[in-house]
């Protein structure tokens, strides 16, 4: 193995261990020898390694807690005396002090540690193999502990394929999925449960500022996110916030019922344009200014910068109107207001009346059954709930294909038709279809352009957050469209990730299914590239790569990259 390099290991799908180890420490005593492809192939093997490490912790603390198991007695290990203790008053202090951990933190290693070595065996294994990690092995443990073993042994049995090839987001979900599968009626009640304990909490941080956490239902957390986020984008480009600031702006002012039409300023302006346009029609006098201040403080309805409505009384009598308006009899005042309000949006037609959520559930689960249904961007929820929003919705026929699980028509016949490719875009795909992501749609992208001839046409298009829109035109990264409707990102050092469109067969099938996920190998896109997908994808010649910004708070305010 002395010839033997880490990424050749790698390729070879060499176990993680001593001999991987040694290639790593080899490779790594010279960081500034090694090109990028060279560094990251160490890093990955790197990764594997951690995680071995953490599952032969984990294997040898399952094989001494099956040597003491929970409730029994024996002698503490090289004590004077051979009188037999609980072994829950010694064994935990002692794995303290060899880990170096709490001994509350040790009780939950030795915990998890007996779960997965005696229940679980198959997802340690996955762990100790490097495939999957820590997060990923104690998700399976923790989610599944409401279960008896034979359930949870199912559960696992049904989430392992593919689980080294999905995010800890999608693995979860996932994992919810199964576990309503395999428990419904426990599943109602559990969420009876937390619903019962929902509540408001505050928390006092530094700086002057503080946090508000609302919890609620699935339905209630969703459609309440949505009107907030479609009530803040009403407001426009011109609002000098950023998306974020918006939304918190407005929820802090609609639970204190100090919603305002928007900011004060411009609407004084904008009454001070329409006043000084129009002859004088009488004498003013200080009762005069009242109608005008109970026109902007009253019909106060729609999205504000936080200005408190009664700044806008004082303000609007003010010095805002010009030297004109003197002598401008209240009634035209009056009416100057009303036209500015006129002009602003109404936050019931800009919300709507109905919850803004999707809820996708299976024929057999409106007629009775217990297949969970699932609200998009959130995850699955029991079948009773699912029924319940059904009903008080409007319905889409959603065609799927049996095969593949994908959207194949999100249905034209609806009570209120919505912009239709748009929603059987979002309906297909998800979430974003970026590497590893599972933010929520932004943009849909024309993956052909649309200035060079491409259609605006469902296997043309693509839901990605803004950041994902953004990366697919940087020069060296290239995004290949796959005939199983795949989308396969490719790095500039070579390294691909596949995703695909949102699996439908889970409202169709009784088991969990896992989507294809492509092989992670790492191709050479200058030599294994199809020419005429290289040419389709070309970027302007000359210049720095661009970097990619971070992801800011209002990111979203930004124009899409078309």
């Amino acid at each position: 193995m002395v010839d033997t390099t880490v990424e050749e290991a790698l390729a070879a799908q060499m176990l993680p261990g001593g001999t991987l180890a040694a290639l790593c420490e080899a490779t790594a005593a010279a960081p500034e020898d090694l090109s990028d492809r060279e560094l990251l192939k160490t890093v990955e093997a790197a990764v594997q390694l951690e995680r071995w490490a953490g599952a032969v912790r984990t294997r040898l603390l399952g094989a001494l807690v099956e040597r003491h198991p929970p409730g029994s007695t024996a002698p503490v290990p090289d004590a004077t005396g051979k009188t037999p203790v609980p072994v829950a008053r010694w064994l935990p202090s002692q794995v303290a002090i060899a880990t170096h951990l709490t001994e509350d933190q040790a009780r939950g290693e030795l915990g998890m540690a007996e779960r997965l070595y005696r229940v679980l065996p198959e997802t340690l294994a996955e762990w100790e193999a490097g495939r999957i990690g820590e997060r990923a092995a104690e998700a399976i443990a923790e989610s599944t502990q409401v279960l008896d073993d034979d359930a949870a042994r199912a559960v696992q049995a049904a989430i392992l394929p593919g689980a080294s090839t999905i995010t800890q987001t999608r693995l979860r979900a996932r994992l919810r999925t199964a576990i309503h599968r395999a428990d419904p009626d426990g599943a109602a009640r559990r969420h009876q449960r937390a619903f019962d304990d929902r509540e408001v909490t505050i928390s006092r941080t530094d700086n002057g500022m503080g946090s508000l956490w609302l919890s609620g239902s699935a339905a209630q957390t969703e459609a309440s996110w949505n009107s907030l986020d479609r009530l803040a984008r009403s407001l426009g480009s011109e609002d000098p916030r950023t998306l974020a600031q918006r939304r918190c702006d407005l929820a802090h002012e609609l639970l204190q019922g100090t919603v305002t039409i928007t900011d004060l300023t411009s609407v004084m302006t904008a009454v001070s344009t329409v006043v000084n346009s129009r002859p004088a029609a009488g004498t003013a006098t200080s009762a005069g200014t009242a109608p005008a201040t109970e026109a902007t403080t009253g019909t106060e309805t729609t999205a504000a910068t936080g200005t408190q409505a009664g700044t806008a009384t004082n303000a609007t009598t003010g010095a805002a109107l010009d030297d004109g308006t003197t002598g401008m009899d209240a009634e035209v005042i009056a009416t100057a207001v009303a036209e500015v309000l006129a002009c602003k949006p109404d936050p019931n037609a800009t919300i709507g009346r109905k919850p803004l959520i999707q809820v996708v559930v299976s024929l057999d689960t409106l007629l009775g059954g217990n297949r969970p249904g699932e609200i998009t961007g959130h995850g699955p929820i029991p079948a009773t709930t699912a029924r319940a929003l059904a009903a008080g919705g409007d319905w889409k026929r959603l065609v799927t294909d049996p095969a593949t699980g994908q959207l194949l028509d999100y249905g034209r016949n609806t009570y209120r038709p919505p912009a239709n490719l748009h929603d059987h875009v979002h309906g297909r795909d998800g979430t974003c279809r970026g590497p590893n992501c599972e933010r929520r749609i932004r943009d849909l992208d024309h993956h052909q352009d649309w200035g060079k001839d491409g259609h605006t046409v469902d296997d043309n298009l693509f839901g990605l957050c803004q950041r994902h829109h953004k990366l697919k035109d940087v020069t060296g990264w290239h995004a290949l469209v796959r005939p199983d409707g795949g989308l396969t990102w490719i790095s500039p050092d070579g390294y691909q990730s596949t995703t695909y469109p949102k699996d439908y067969r889970v409202f169709t099938e009784d088991t969990v299914v896992t989507e294809g996920v492509a092989d992670r190998r790492v191709i050479n896109p200058d030599t294994e590239l199809p020419t005429s997908a290289r040419s389709t994808l070309d970027r302007p010649a000359g210049g720095a790569q661009p970097a990619i910004p971070e992801p800011r708070n209002g990111a979203d305010d930004d124009p899409a990259p078309f």
